[in-house]
Formats: structure tokens, sequence, C-alpha cells
């Protein structure tokens, strides 16, 4: 009692402690990207079904309410695995980076930003690729829709371009690798190395036969000074040379050179490679070349080059050792380089048709410009340029997206491509800046307006694979920082608010997800990132973090849209089961849909943290309103209403669903969990509810037998609908209990029981309710309408008996043993067999009382029909053969087994067979009991019938077992007829063979015994009984003594006609007489060879003034000692030891054999008899 005041106390304390469920927590403030209920599934915005319904009218309808609060939770869950093909559409839109505030270029600045561009038009070289725009009218006319220009202002700045100085180029040549090239050294391979320079052109015409000459650093002296100038030549400072790779065919360079253009359109690159032979080489001659200057210079060293070069072919007459050998030559025009440059395999070229050549050489080419005459180029770097350039082309070109902008993968308009493109080639912008520069200029333009993830998740991959090759790093080392920072923390507000951005209804939005955490995931995985953010190594955490936030954002407008603090308590209540149904179906999706994703993008289990932030927070809301709910319940005045029992279990159900995900957390988390031990707050709830449910069944039995017409419900089922009314009922009561899954074994123990108790005592009653229905339909309607009905109800009892057979597989007895037994050990188990299967045992009982009453009233139906067919076949005359006196029973049995075969299960059938034949058999029995004495035929006729009976009930194996037809009654009546038809002399006989059966089944006796010795003289015919002494005899005087004597008789007497029984002399005062004494009697073999041939001693008590009193008799068969072969049979049997017979003291009236030869009034055999017996019992009768 203490207890439960502290706990009422406890909870007064709480509810003064918290005015309201959420008091101490403020509603969160309204997203940018909309109300917190745009989170909550449209089927929990409205009221529950309970409150649509309304009060149940009926019972059907409490059992309806709580079968839907069960589907309920499956129907939820199963909603979610669909609902991605349930809505369609765009995904919401994702809220904006508020700090993110894009810089509006100035008037001044779009101008100088638009004049870069025109310079950029103006001066583009390079050969197009065919996605290029290479009208220069469409470029302008691009660049003045971009840029908002005006064509007087686009004049003016074109004007400017054109009178500005020309930009410079440069070639940038890298000399990657050769293969398969000429071997001409005697080892087989060669030493290669690479000469290569820029011919200078004059004209398109100069250029043709320059490539027809196929121009060779090998040109003699004087070939140089034939040349009409200097520009035909290649100039010293133009020829470089590559490090000489020994023994190889495949050599591998990877050298870079930087080549000054002053022609585009006419100049050629040109590339020799030798194999080198010399300490001292042309490759060493070139670097001398490039320190002097002047003509002059230039030949001489050009001749030593000639001198160590071998003439291939007709070039020379012969060949000096040690010299160069030549292994081919390229000739590239320059204006043939595309606007990207070349990055190709080239096939070498001899020098003339008589030159053997073969290989190819990996060349990457590339043209930029060293000097723009613009403004803005001298103020500002042309990383900025063209990541300014970009952004205004990027803003341009999104906004005029007409089809899902939200998804655009950031391709521009050929026109923007080529000014880009243009602009990167001419600003020497390597692969690492532009792409640095186009994932700072499109993560920027997202966090104003959204761009498709994939885009930006390519623009990623792009970054980290030239941030791998190197060089260039540190100048932008610090945009990439900054633009790592800003789109990570933008994705992370978007994960925080991501129910909302990312509903797990909308396809698209689920997408965008999955490529957004992909971004995050590539961002952590980057070397780049771990280069430029050192700091922030531990993103993963972040991430977790933000998942924890916004879960418990997402809770709290959760319950500020449901407001379960409000209304009365059941309202509150009410209102809680859908807050913790909306946790489960977003439980459900975090599990499904939002775990996967981040699971396999950033390796963050988001289930598992926001699964345990929610089962907090619930279960902290949920404990405040059980203990508020408990503290009403505990007032003994207390009484739980039908619509807060469901509410209450509606409410445990949602919870054991939440619970239920613990099983996909990880093994270490599962532990300590808020929601562990939950039922513990229903104990009080589930009792009061487990009687309201009892009650809802008693009344819808009462009501379905009410309504039932005791018919069955189809062909193939014999029972009615009040049946499967009730053990739908018992189903659905039982699935209740099994939803429940109560984990406490002992609470668990005490429902069960409750609960079975609950059935048995409902089942007894509708079994009672039945037969009271039965009753009163009885008192009208024909007699095969009555018996159909009564056949009926019979089956409905057995239906219900079958299911109460099956409740220890139902309810789960043996789990509740088991675990009985492992927390209170085997003293357990067998309390809970006890307690439950005492309850089934008992209902068992009751339920067969019932049977046996209905099938009494079924029979008794049956009993005058019977009863004339019995009569007809004991007063029929002789005249008449059997089969027509047995007719017209028959045909009656034959007609009802009909009905009852059609209408019966088969369970119910041999139990109204074996009824109807126990019947019968006592009804001939009373027939043949009223009837002793009276002629043998008519006993043969009756032993007739029960043959035929048992014939027509055995049904040649189908109707009842023989076992079960020829036991108890049939027994009793089978030997009733037979000794009827016997005579007198045989039914003597027959009564001493009984005395015999049950002499040798005496094994103690309380009448005490007698010591004999009898042995047979065969060759005198003599039988020799010794009657040595007797024991605790029972005391028949006052004295508390007896004054014994043994009388010796051989019987029956029909059977020794010429014996005489003889006596002991009597004993005074003694229950242990000593007599010694020896009698002779005549026995021939004729006579002990009969089976009921026998010794009687009979111990009298002699009385002086009265008739002596009988004190006990035994009996011994001849055949135990007289029959040849026997010890007592033999002259040795004097010898023998003696045998103690028992005495034993029976009513002889008590035996049929007695009221038989009673019967036989004219028969004096058989009235001696029974005189002489009659005699003995009244002896008894006076003591």
């Amino acid at each position: 009692m203490s207890t439960l005041l502290e706990l009422k106390s406890s909870v007064l304390r709480q509810v003064q402690r918290s005015q309201s469920l959420r008091s101490r927590r403020e509603p969160p403030p309204p997203t940018a990207t909309g109300n917190t209920a745009d989170a909550i599934p449209p089927y929990h915005t409205r009221v529950s079904e309970r409150t649509i319904l309304g009060v149940a009218k009926g019972n059907g309808e409490f059992f309806e309410r709580m079968n839907k609060i069960i589907q309920k939770q499956d129907s939820l869950l199963a909603a979610t695995q669909v609902e991605e093909e349930n809505i369609a559409g765009p995904p919401p839109t994702e809220c904006t980076d508020k700090a993110f505030i894009p810089e509006k270029a100035t008037r001044n600045e779009m101008d100088l930003l638009y004049e870069e561009a025109v310079y950029t038009v103006v001066n583009r070289v390079g050969v197009p690729s065919p996605e290029y725009v290479s009208c220069e009218g469409d470029l302008f006319n691009y660049l003045q829709k971009t840029f908002d220009m005006g064509q007087e202002e686009h004049d003016i700045i074109l004007q400017r371009v054109k009178e500005s100085k020309r930009a410079s180029f440069s070639l940038r040549v890298s000399v990657m690798k050769g293969k398969n090239l000429m071997a001409k050294d005697a080892n087989g391979y060669s030493d290669p190395y690479c000469m290569l320079g820029i011919l200078l052109g004059q004209g398109s015409r100069d250029t043709e036969e320059r490539k027809e000459r196929k121009f060779s650093f090998r040109k003699r002296k004087e070939k140089l000074e034939k040349r009409s100038s200097v520009r035909e030549v290649l100039a010293a400072r133009d020829i470089q040379v590559t490090e000489v790779k020994t023994e190889t065919l495949n050599p591998v360079w990877n050298e870079h050179f930087v080549f000054d253009i002053d022609d585009v359109q006419n100049d050629l690159l040109h590339l020799d490679i030798w194999d080198h032979d010399d300490d001292v080489s042309v490759a060493e001659a070139c670097r001398k070349l490039n320190e002097i200057s002047g003509l002059r210079g230039m030949g001489r060293y050009f001749k030593q080059i000639a001198k160590s070069v071998r003439a291939n072919g007709s070039a020379a007459s012969g060949s000096e050792e040690n010299a160069d050998d030549f292994l081919g030559c390229l000739n590239i025009p320059l204006s043939e380089i595309p606007v990207v440059g070349y990055d190709k395999w080239f096939k070498l070229e001899p020098r003339s048709s008589a030159s053997r050549v073969q290989g190819e050489c990996h060349l990457i080419l590339k043209l930029f410009t060293t000097q723009r005459d613009t403004t803005l180029t001298k103020m500002v770097s042309n990383v900025v340029i063209h990541q300014k350039m970009l952004s205004q082309i990027l803003e341009y070109e999104h906004r005029h997206i007409q089809k899902e902008p939200y998804n655009w993968n950031g391709q521009v308009s050929p026109a923007a491509w080529t000014v880009l493109s243009h602009h990167a080639v001419q600003a020497d912008l390597s692969p690492l800046q532009q792409a640095i520069i186009r994932w700072h200029c499109y993560s920027s333009h997202h966090r104003a307006q959204r761009l498709c993830y994939s885009l930006l998740l390519r623009l990623l991959r792009a970054v980290g694979t030239e941030w791998e090759t190197g060089g260039g790093r540190n100048e932008l080392e610090s945009v990439l920082a900054k633009s790592f920072k800003l789109y990570c923390d933008f994705c992370l507000s978007l994960m925080k608010g991501m129910r909302q951005v990312f509903p797990c209804t909308n396809p698209a939005a689920i997408t965008r997800c999955e490529l957004m955490l992909r971004t995050i995931g590539q961002i952590q995985s980057m070397q780049v990132f771990k280069d430029v953010c050192p700091n922030r190594k531990e993103l993963h955490l972040e991430i977790a973090t933000v998942i924890k936030k916004g879960t418990v954002e997402w809770y709290e407008g959760t319950i500020s849209h449901f407001k379960p603090d409000e209304g009365t308590l059941e309202e509150q209540l009410e209102r809680l089961v859908l807050v913790v149904d909306a946790v489960c179906v977003d439980v459900q999706r975090g599990l499904n849909v939002y775990n996967k994703l981040f699971h396999s993008s950033v390796k963050v289990d988001f289930f598992s943290i926001s699964y345990r932030q929610l089962e907090k927070l619930v279960a902290d809301d949920v404990n405040v309103a059980m203990e508020r709910v408990c503290g009403t319940l505990e007032q003994e005045s207390s009484r739980l209403s039908q619509t807060m029992g469901e509410t209450l279990f509606e409410l445990f159900m949602s919870l054991k669903t939440l619970k239920r995900f613990r099983e996909f957390l990880p093994l270490k988390d599962t532990k300590m969990l808020a929601l562990t031990g939950f039922h513990n707050w229903f104990k009080t709830s589930i009792h009061k509810w487990l009687q309201i449910v009892h009650e809802k069944s008693v009344e819808r039995i009462c009501k379905a037998v009410e309504m039932d017409q005791l018919e069955p419900v189809h062909k193939q089922a014999k029972h009615s609908s009040s049946a499967v009314d009730l053990s739908t009922c018992f189903s659905q009561v039982r699935e209740f209990w099994m939803q429940l899954s109560w984990p406490d074994s002992a609470g668990a123990f005490i429902f069960i029981t409750r609960l079975t108790d609950n059935f048995c005592s409902e089942a007894v009653s509708y079994s009672e309710l039945l037969k009271r229905k039965v009753e009163r339909s009885q008192l009208g309607g024909d007699h095969r309408s009555f018996t159909v009905q009564l056949c009926v109800a019979l089956n409905d009892a057995e239906h219900v008996r079958l299911y109460l057979a099956g409740l220890p597989r139902e309810l789960g007895w043996q789990s509740v043993e088991q675990a009985m037994e492992e927390s209170c050990g085997a003293e357990g188990k067998e309390q809970v067999n006890k307690a439950l299967n005492g309850q089934l045992y008992n209902a068992d009982l009751d339920l067969q009382r019932e049977v046996k009453r209905l099938i009494t009233h079924l029979t008794d139906k049956m009993l005058p029909e019977l009863r004339r067919c019995i009569q007809h076949i004991g007063l029929s005359p002789d005249t008449i053969n059997n089969d027509d006196a047995v007719s017209p029973l028959m045909k009656y049995l034959e007609t009802t087994l009909v009905i009852l075969s059609e209408s019966l299960v088969k369970e119910n059938l041999s139990r109204v067979l074996q009824s109807l034949w126990e019947l019968l058999l006592r009804m001939i029995l009373d027939s043949v009991a009223e009837n002793r004495g009276v002629q043998v035929e008519f006993y043969t006729r009756f032993q007739y019938t029960i043959e035929k009976l048992v014939r027509f009930f055995h049904a040649n194996g189908e109707g009842l077992l023989l076992e079960d037809l020829k036991s108890g009654d049939y027994k009793v009546l089978e030997e009733e007829l037979r000794l009827n038809k016997c005579s007198s002399f045989e039914l003597i006989e027959q009564y001493f063979l009984e005395k015999i059966s049950q002499q040798r089944i005496l094994k103690h006796s309380r009448f005490g015994r007698i010591s004999v010795k009898c042995y047979y003289d065969a060759p005198e015919q003599r039988l020799t009984v010794e009657i040595l002494h007797a024991a605790d005899l029972i005391a028949l005087d006052a004295n508390g003594l007896s004054d014994p004597f043994v009388i010796i008789e051989l019987c029956p007497h029909h059977l020794f006609p010429n014996s005489r029984s003889q006596r002991t002399q009597v004993k005074l005062k003694t229950l242990h007489p000593v007599f010694d004494e020896v009698f002779y009697f005549h026995v021939s073999p004729e006579q002990y060879r009969h089976r009921c041939a026998c010794l009687t001693f009979t111990v009298m008590d002699y009385d002086w003034l009265s008739t002596n009193d009988f004190a006990g008799e035994a009996v011994s068969p001849l055949s135990d000692f007289c029959w040849p072969g026997r010890p007592n049979a033999t002259p040795a049997g004097k010898n023998l030891q003696p045998f103690i017979l028992h005495l034993s003291r029976q009513k002889p009236s008590e035996k049929p054999i007695m009221r038989m030869l009673e019967a036989r009034t004219g028969d004096r055999e058989a009235q001696e008899f029974v005189r002489r017996l009659k005699e003995i019992e009244k002896s008894m009768e006076e003591e």
C-alpha cells in the first residue's frame, strides 16, 4: 500500500511540475521551406478512426475497431514501402543559403568583363570543333544578351578592342613518349632524343613548300647560306632538345617546352628524333647554339651538327663512326592545332623517300596568349576574369532553362562554350585551374539557385583527378577551401531539414538527396579536401550532429502540429497516438530510404542516430502521460472506459511497433534504450482492458446465440453461425494478446491465465446458452427439425471444445513455461502447467457435461419409440421369426442414423451412437430383468437382437469400435442372457465357478484364514482332508470371541449326491482355533473332473440357544489335488505343506445367479439351493 501511495504522490508531483505535456519545450520557428507539418504523413492530419465511428452500438464494432488498430500499424509501415509511387512531380524547394549574397557587378565592371569577352572572340586561334560557334557575329549577339549590352555600347567596345594590340601567342609543347621506334644500335635498341623548334613562315604558299621539303636539322652550312633571308631558317632561340633515353624503342620523355609564336597562321612546329651515338652530339650542340647570336655562329654549329649526322639513303655517300642516326621527324602547322590543343599520337615521317622510319610520338600542344591588351587583364588575374565570366554566363544560361530548372545539368549553349573555351585557352588556364573555377562557380550558383547534383559530382571528380596530377595548386587553395566550406555548410543545412527538403514521397527529391550525399561523400574522400581543409577531418561527425538537430526539430514540429497537451486526458492520449504513429512512419522511412543513402554515400548510420533520438523523446512524453493514467486508474472508484481502453491499446501497439525497430540497430546500441521496459507503464491498464474485452466477448456471445437459427452455415460446415462468431471472437482476442507480445514472463503468465479463464468461462457459458435455447425450441416443431437443431447445437459445442484444446498453442503456453522455468526453475514451470491445464481440464469437463445433456435431450426424444420397439421384441409370439420381431427397431434406427450422419460431425456422431447403444443395452437389460424365469426362446430372441445391433452400430468398421460396443453393459447383458438360458444345475455350477475364481484372487482378508491339507488316494478314490487350524477369525459373541467349528462339503451337491457334509469339533472362546482333525470323502474321477467340483470350508460360530452364526467360507477346487500328476494325488501328498485359504463373507443375493434361481419357483433344486444361501445371508444380517 505504501508503494501505491508513493506512486500516486510521484504522479501528482509530476503533474504539478509540468502543467502540460510540452510546457518545457518551445515550438520551433517556421523554416524557410514551409510548415513542419508538411513532413507529417497525410493520414495523420485527420482525427483517429474511433472518433469517426463513435461509441460502439454493438459488440462487433468493438472488435472491428480493435482489428483496425492492429492492422493500422502494418498499413502505416506498408504505406511507406509504396508511397514513392503515389506522389510524383518536382521536388520541394530547397532553402537557399541566406548567408550567401551573389556579388552584383557594377556597370563599369560589366563593361570591362564584356571587353574581355569581345577581346577573346576577336583573338581566337586554333581550329574550332564542330560544337563551337565559328561565326563572330553570332558570338557577339550572344554576349550582348548575356551581359545585357546595347548595340551602341557594343560597337564602342568592339572598336576599342580592334584598336588595341593583338594578343601575343605562345605554344606549349609537351613531348610525352614515343613507341615502336626503329632500332639503330647493334643491341637491337636505340638511344632516342628529340630536337624541336618553330619554323618561321611567310605565307600559306611558303608553308606548303616547307611541308614538301621536309625540313631537317641536318641541313649543311652551304644550304643554309643559300637562304634568301634569316626568316627562312630556324631561329637559334627556338631550338630545344630533350634528354637522351638509352636503350629503348619506347622512350618516355615527359618534357615540356614553350615557344613564342610570331605568326600563328603560318609558323610550323618541327620535331626530329635522333639516335644518340657520340659523346658530344647534336643535343649538346643545340644547347650551345642557344648561347650564341648571329648568323655566322649559327652556321658554324649547324656545320658541326652536319658532320655528326649519318647520311641516310641517298642523302650522303657514306657515314662516319659515332654519328647520330635519324629516327623520324614531324611537321605540324600551328594553324591546324584545335582550340583546346592536341593530345595525340603523331606518326613519324621520313626526311625523303629514301629514308626508313617507323613509330609514333605522343605530343600535347596548346596555344595560349602571353600578353592581352585589355583593361581587366591589367587589374586582376586571368583566373579571376575567367571565374567572373563563367559566373555571368551561368546566371544567364540557368535563367533561360524552361523545363525542370532544378535539374539543370550545367550544359551551356554552343556560343557560351565557345567563348569560355577560347578564353581558357588564351588565358593559359591549366586543367586544374579550369576544374576549380568550374566547381567554384557552379557550387556558388547552386547555393542561390539549385542545380543538378550529378553535375556538381562530376565537377568534384574532375577537381580530384586534376589535383592528383599536381601543378598550380597554391594560388587556388584558398578559393577551393572556401568553396568546400560553403558547400558543405549548405548541404548540412539541407540535411537538417531533409524531411521537408527531400521527402520520401517524392522520387525526384530522393534522387537529389542521394546525389547531394554522394557529393559530400566525394568531398570527404578527396585528397584535395584533406589538403585544403586540414581542420575539417570529422565531417561525418558534423553530419551526425545535424541529423540529431534535424530530428529534434522535426519532432518538435510534430508535437506542435498534433498538440498532445490539449483537451481531456483521453483526447491527449489519442493525439499522442498520432504522434507515435508519425514517429513510426518517420523511422520506417529513415530505415528504408534515408539510411541507405547516408550509409552508402557518407558512411553515417542515419537510422541509428534518428531512432535513438526519437525513441528517447517519445519515451519521455508517453511516460509522463502514462503516469497520469495510472494515477487515475489506481483510484478505487475508477473504471477504465471502453474508449480509453481502446486508446491505451492503440498507444501500446504504436509503442511496440516503434520499439521493434531496435532490431535494425547495431547490437551495441540496443542496450539502455528508453522504451526497453515501456510495457510496465501499461500493467494496470492492461488488466482493466482485459476485463473490458471479456465483457464485450460475453455480450457478443449472447447476441450471437440469440440471433442463431441453429442451422449449418453452409454445406461443408455442420455448425451454426454462433460457433463461427464465437471462434472468431476468440481468435480476435488471441490476436490482441499476440500483438501485445508481453515480454515479462511473470506478467505474461498472469495475463495468459486470465485470458484462458476468460476463454473457458465464455465457452461454458456459450454451451449453456445453447442448451437453454434448444430447450426452449423443443416446445414446438416436428421431431426431425428438433433433432437437426440438437445436432447443430452439439456441433457448435464440439467446435468450441476443439478451439479450447488448441489454446496452449494459440496463446503460446510453451514460451511462457520456458520463461518461467528460466526465471523460477522447475517450480515455475509446474505452476504454469498446473494453473493453465487445470483451467482447460475443468472447462473440458463442463463442456462434456453440457454435451451429454444435449445428447440426453436427443435420446429422450427417441425413448418412446425405442421402448415400443423393445416391447414388440419381448412380446412377439414364438411363431414370429426373429427378423420380423427386430424389424421395427432396425427401421427406426436406420431412419434416425440417416438424420444423425447428415447433421453431426464425426466426433459427435460417435458420441450419439455410443449413447444410443448404451441406452438400448439398458432397455434390453431391464426387459430381461423383468422377465426372469420365462422360456429360453425369450432370451434367445434378445440374444439375436443384440448381435444384430452390434453389426448395425459397427457398420463394417465405419461405426463404433467392437471394443466399445462389447464392453460395460454389453458384457452384463450377454452374461445375463447366457445365464438365463442355462438349467438350474448349470447356474449352480456357474455359481461355484465364480466362487473358485474369486478365491484364487483373494490374497488377504479381514475375516481370517484357515490352514488345511488335502491329498487324494487314487486307487482308493479317497480324498483325505486335514483341518489343521484357523486364525484371525471375526468375533461373533458378546465376549469378543467366538466358538468356531468348520463344516466341510463336496459341492455342488448334485455332483456328489451320496456325499454328506462333515464338521469339526467346536473350539470354545477363541479366534485362533486349532482343530487337527482328519476327514475322508469318496471322490470318483468322473466327479473331480468337473470344473466346478470343489471343497467348501464353512466356518460357523456355535450358539447354544440360537442359530449358529456364519463366520466365513473358503472353497478349493478338487482339480488342485485330485488331478493325476498333482503332488497331492500321490502317496507322498500327506507329507506336503498345508495351504492357507482366506475366508470371505459375500451376500449371495448380490449375485445375478441367485436372482435367476429364485425366479425359477417351479424348480425344487433351485429353490433348495436358494434356501440354504438365504439362511447364511440371514445369519449375516442378524449379526
